[in-house]
C-alpha cells in the first residue's frame, strides 16, 4: 500500500516532534526569545508559549528571564534524556518511511526485464531520486544516469546532467523521481525528445492518470 502523501508531513506536526525540535533549539541557542522559537519551529507565536511552559512544567527545561522578552533555556538532565528518546523515535519513523518507499518502488518495477547491461535514466536529483537509484542497484543495475533542469552539480558520485542533454535512444526507461505535478514533469521529458513509452513515473499506474 502507498503511505498517504501527507503522512510525512503528519509526522513533523505530531506534537512530539514540535517537542523535540524546541528542545533542540534551546540545547543550541539557549539565550533566545519565544517570538525566535516561533520562527524557528514554524508555529505561532501562542503555540511556542504553550510548548515552553508544558516542557518547563513538566521540568524538561528551566527558564530564567535574562531582560526584556529575553530568556535563558537550559536543558535539565530529564530534558535531555527526554531528547534522547524522542530523538529515536523521530529516526525510527523517517526509517519506517524510507523502507515502505522503497518497497513500494521495488514492487512498481519488478516487471521491467532489467539487468547489469540496462541503462535507465533519472530526472530528479532528490530524496525521491535517490531510493530510485538504490532500488535499481537491488536489481542490478549499474548504469544509471541523473538529470535535472539544470545540470552540473555532484549527487551520489556522478554528475547530474542538464536535462536538455538527455538522448532518450540510450536509455532502457526514465525514471521521473517527483511525487507531485508528474503531468509537468512529462510534459519536461516530451518536450526534451523523450516518447511516453520510456517514461516511467512512482506507482506506474499514474502514467496513465494523475490523482491530484
Amino acid at each position: 500500500m502507498c503511505p498517504p502523501a501527507n503522512e510525512l508531513k503528519d509526522d513533523l506536526d505530531d506534537p512530539s516532534f514540535r517537542e523535540l525540535r524546541l528542545l533542540e533549539e534551546v540545547e543550541v541557542t539557549p539565550v533566545t526569545s519565544q517570538r525566535h522559537l516561533a520562527i524557528q519551529l514554524g508555529v505561532a507565536l501562542g503555540v511556542a508559549n504553550l510548548l515552553v511552559r508544558n516542557l518547563a512544567k513538566k521540568g524538561y527545561i528551566r527558564a530564567t528571564r535574562a531582560g526584556w522578552k529575553q530568556w535563558v533555556y537550559n536543558l535539565t538532565p530529564s530534558g535531555v534524556g527526554r531528547k534522547a528518546n524522542l530523538t529515536l523515535a523521530y529516526v525510527d519513523r523517517v526509517l519506517g518511511h524510507y523502507r515502505r518507499v522503497r518497497e513500494i518502488l521495488r514492487d512498481d518495477m519488478e516487471g521491467m526485464a532489467l539487468d547489469q547491461d540496462s541503462r535507465m535514466a533519472i530526472y530528479g536529483a532528490g530524496e525521491m531520486g535517490e531510493l530510485m537509484y538504490l532500488v535499481l542497484r537491488d536489481m542490478g543495475v549499474t548504469q544509471v544516469d541523473f538529470f535535472d533542469i539544470n545540470g552540473g552539480r555532484s549527487f551520489l558520485g556522478t554528475t547530474v546532467r542538464d536535462l536538455g542533454s538527455i538522448q532518450p535512444d540510450e536509455y532502457v526507461k526514465v525514471m521521473v523521481a517527483f511525487s507531485s505535478d508528474i503531468a509537468g514533469k512529462r510534459a519536461d521529458l516530451r518536450s526534451n525528445g523523450v516518447d511516453d513509452s520510456k517514461i516511467i513515473t512512482f506507482l506506474r499506474a499514474s502514467d496513465a492518470v494523475e490523482v491530484t
